[in-house]
């Protein structure tokens, strides 16, 4: 019963940290059109994942290509693994971290 009353609360935060990651891309990429000089970084980064199934790989791949300045190249099947192509890439841990957040409330919100 509990699982009922949480879920849609788990799908209201997934919702407000996906707003939240889509509006702080949506500003970056429009002060790097606006402004002279790139500040680009761009890399593929192989993130690693937790998913369990398919529906949450694709959940996860599409969040990520939905943000601006991101995509999803590949999805590895067997491991679970996420190519994922940035055009901010200071550090590659701290981008994967910046997955991971996205990731853990998607996952919560999903099971």
């Amino acid at each position: 019963m509990i699982h009922r009353l949480t879920q849609p609360l788990r799908l209201a935060r997934f919702l407000l940290v996906f707003l939240r990651e889509l509006i702080k891309a949506n500003a970056r990429v429009a002060w790097e059109v606006m402004t002279p000089g790139l500040t680009l970084r761009p890399a593929i980064v192989k993130v690693p994942t937790r998913t369990r199934n398919p529906w949450e790989r694709m959940a996860l791949a599409n969040t990520i290509t939905m943000t601006p300045g991101t995509l999803t190249l590949e999805v590895d099947e067997l491991s679970g693994d996420l190519y994922v192509h940035s055009l901010y890439v200071e550090d590659r841990d701290s981008f994967r971290a910046q997955i991971r957040v996205l990731e853990d409330v998607l996952l919560e919100a999903m099971r």
